[in-house]
């Protein structure tokens, strides 16, 4: 059969081939490339967080996990349920964070399975020689809300710093 298309029984038109990409002249093979960013996210990620626990417009507890606040733990209510959502948000034209599609809400079933999984993953990322830190739950963490009052956090200090005398005072009688 001669001048046949190509497509079968869908009728899908002759097969285009591909244009050609052009090489620049500064093109170098061996040059590292960089991966594909969002629109907007140029943040450096280098930069260590301290987390902080704060609340958002609808009086949702969330943890920022970037500088621009853009990437969020939130814990929120849907339906009589909790849920612990990992989410990234956008910036709308009134310049309100949004959720957006990126992200995954969590049960507290699924986060307590999460949580339980935490060692199986600290172990396989060990055997590719990934260190992460482990956080250290009897702590305190320092989390304040973002609705605090100055005075309360100034009697906050005062009783992070009376806790940190009684734990010297504990350790110097444990030697």
């Amino acid at each position: 059969m001669t001048g046949s298309k190509r497509g079968g029984a869908r009728g899908g038109g002759f097969k285009k081939g591909f244009a050609k990409k052009r090489a620049a002249s500064s093109d170098d093979e061996s040059a590292p490339r960089a991966g594909k960013k969002a629109k907007g996210d140029e943040e450096d990620e280098s930069i260590p967080m301290v987390p902080e626990l704060k609340k958002d417009d609808d009086g949702n507890a969330y943890i920022s996990l970037n500088t621009s606040g853009k990437r969020r733990v939130t814990i929120s209510d849907y339906q009589k349920s909790t849920l612990v959502s990992i989410r990234e948000y956008w910036v709308n034209n009134d310049g309100e964070l949004k959720p957006g599609k990126k992200g995954i809400s969590l049960t507290i079933d699924q986060y307590n399975t999460l949580l339980a999984a935490a060692p199986l993953i600290e172990s396989a990322l060990a055997k590719k020689e990934i260190e992460v830190v482990r956080p250290d739950y009897e702590a305190d963490l320092g989390a304040k809300a973002e609705t605090a009052k100055e005075d309360d956090k100034e009697v906050g200090e005062q009783e992070a710093e009376e806790v940190e005398q009684v734990q010297k005072v504990e350790a110097d009688e444990d030697e």
